[in-house]
């Protein structure tokens, strides 16, 4: 394909960067001359500088060649003038990363109808809404649903005292129909092999039934109370809407927010949690709050550093959980090194559904992970050479793993022996140097 995408902020340039990576031919139109040195420098692709909404600019880049327009600007304006330009112009399908909900309503079909594009992006939405499924499975730092929401991939942080630490991955006793799929440790992604000993601080990631996955956590987790009191630093998109998805559910919260402006209204939109004019990064502050008696503290302000320095406080003062959100990728490694147990990257969130647009098709779902691996969902076509085939004869790269296959509504964890049938559903967890090759073995 021939995508162009406007903006090489965070979210357009990790898009770029993995499109181009699997083979798609790129241009980037940004009007910061520091961002498009550093898309020249470090991509393969084309890169632009003007502004992406000019329709005389996305001419001269071939937009009328494009199979695809991606706004990823952080002006709602400049996506959707995009998107109208690109549409125009003949682009089939556009995509636009939006902030405001006013302007794009999913529900509503008169902003569809009228900004024709095909597919949206609310990153604080969805950034939200990963927060919460992880806050709702104790014990667990990250919680992905696939198949409908009948399988779950839980991500938990092995303590010291686990019981699956030093043990060999076959040898931890995990609940019938669950499987460790995969391991990060120290930043790094790999396959579990049945030797695999597991160590402390590894990112242990385990798949089940979703009605069972709170069970599979407590095979291997130490800390498995319910979550009911959570700290938030920052009232912004994200920690408003956080803030307002944990009272639904009936989670007690408290936001703290620098601005006074903003704290005012934050408190305007929540029915019971407390609101604070304060800095989360204070560390007297967060034990006059009583920090330790708190089961979970969010740290989800614009600030990758203020975030990352209140996480880390929150945790030596005894928060039982802590989750920072990250923009810039290169903040991601200090999160272990502070003893951040997740960090929450909207540029991520927006990438990893870009991609499944993208791969849309028999690709039901993608997720990424900052290690570079990936969680996909895959439907089994007619044809494919996976189909019909025992899971050991097909000849899987060493760097992927099928997890779980959902086949009419029932969840099975295979072995080797078993073979997915055109239909299924499949969860696979997948290196980033297998990507490619995952993706032929499914193609009809």
């Amino acid at each position: 394909m021939r995508v162009v995408i406007v903006g090489a902020g965070e979210v357009g340039f990790n898009t770029a960067l993995m499109l181009s990576r699997e083979g798609h031919d790129i241009v980037l139109i940004e009007q910061n001359e520091s961002l498009v040195e550093r898309a020249t420098e470090q991509l393969d692709a084309l890169a632009i500088q003007g502004n992406g909404a000019s329709p005389r600019l996305l001419a001269e880049a071939g937009v009328k060649k494009s199979n695809l327009l991606v706004a990823a600007t952080n002006s709602d304006e400049v996506n959707i003038i995009a998107c109208l330009a690109a549409k125009a112009q003949g682009v089939p399908r556009t995509v636009a990363r939006l902030h405001n909900p006013d302007y794009y309503d999913p529900r509503e079909t008169l902003a569809r109808d009228i900004f024709k594009i095909d597919f949206v992006i609310h990153t604080e939405q969805m950034a939200a809404e990963e927060i919460k499924e992880a806050l709702l499975v104790p014990g667990a730092v990250n919680v992905e649903s696939f198949a409908g929401d009948k399988i779950e991939v839980a991500e938990v942080i092995l303590d010291n005292d686990s019981p699956a630490v030093g043990l060999p991955v076959r040898d931890v006793k995990l609940p019938a129909q669950s499987l460790v799929v995969g391991v990060v440790r120290r930043g790094e992604a790999l396959i579990p092999q049945g030797d695999t000993v597991l160590k402390p601080r590894d990112h242990v990631f385990l798949i089940g039934e979703r009605r069972h996955v709170s069970r599979v956590v407590e095979a291997v987790a130490t800390d498995t109370a319910p979550v009911r009191e959570v700290m938030i630093f920052g009232g912004g998109r994200i920690g408003l809407r956080l803030a307002q998805a944990l009272e639904k559910i009936g989670i007690a919260v408290k936001v703290i927010e620098r601005d006074e402006a903003r704290a005012r209204y934050v408190a305007s939109q929540l029915r019971k949690g407390l609101v604070l004019h304060e800095d989360g990064t204070s560390q007297d502050l967060l034990i006059q709050e009583r920090i330790d008696r708190m089961d979970a503290f969010v740290a989800a302000t614009a600030d990758d550093r203020a975030n990352l320095l209140a996480a880390m406080y929150a945790r030596q003062l005894g928060a039982r959980q802590t989750i920072a959100g990250i923009s810039r990728g290169e903040f991601a490694p200090l999160a272990d090194a502070l003893g951040v147990d997740i960090t929450i990257s909207p540029r991520l969130l927006a990438a990893g559904a870009i991609l499944r647009f993208v791969r849309r098709g028999d690709v039901v779902a993608v997720t990424l992970l900052e290690s570079g691996a990936e969680m996909m969902e895959l439907r089994v076509p007619q044809g494919c050479r996976v189909a019909g085939r025992p899971l050991s004869k097909v000849g899987f790269p060493k760097g992927a793993l099928v997890g779980a296959i959902l086949r009419n509504g029932k969840v099975i964890i295979p072995s080797g022996r078993d073979a997915m049938k055109p239909g299924d559903d499949a969860v696979v967890f997948t290196l980033r140097e297998a990507v490619s090759e995952v993706g032929r073995l499914f193609a009809p």
